[in-house]
């Protein structure tokens, strides 16, 4: 009979610990705004549950900042085409990043697609309202 109260109590205990959540898109990002990030792209993220993408840049109202843009998890990256040895080939090279804006943060954002310098638009995450063809 003891061992099953041991039981309840750890079970109990392991409930009372802090756990990290996974929060929805537009609890982080406005999604119904839009922001261009150019510049260069400083570093890669390709893990899960999302890659990160670190651009050096002006935003759209010229102000130097340094952003880290979400992108969706690697799976749906390359599901869209875009591969991981693109997006490395072209750190420390000029970017244009669409991406909805943080909520409570300016410098970060949730990408949809890198433009490359040589033309290419590669979706990187979640197109939002339908706006594919936003410039």
């Amino acid at each position: 009979m003891r061992q099953k109260h041991w039981i309840a109590l750890l079970g109990l205990a392991a409930l009372a610990l802090p756990v990290s959540a996974h929060h929805g898109f537009q609890a982080e990002y406005d999604g119904s705004k839009i922001v261009f990030v150019t510049g260069t792209l400083t570093k890669l993220d390709w893990t899960n549950p999302h890659i990160y993408l670190y651009v050096d840049g002006k935003d759209q109202d010229g102000n130097e900042r340094s952003w880290m843009l979400e992108g969706s998890a690697t799976t749906l990256v390359e599901r869209n085409g875009t591969r991981r040895a693109d997006l490395l080939a072209n750190i420390g090279k000029p970017v244009t990043i669409r991406a909805c804006p943080g909520r409570n943060n300016p410098a970060r954002g949730a990408a949809e697609t890198i433009k490359l310098g040589d033309g290419r638009e590669l979706v990187v995450g979640g197109i939002r309202y339908g706006r594919q063809n936003a410039n």
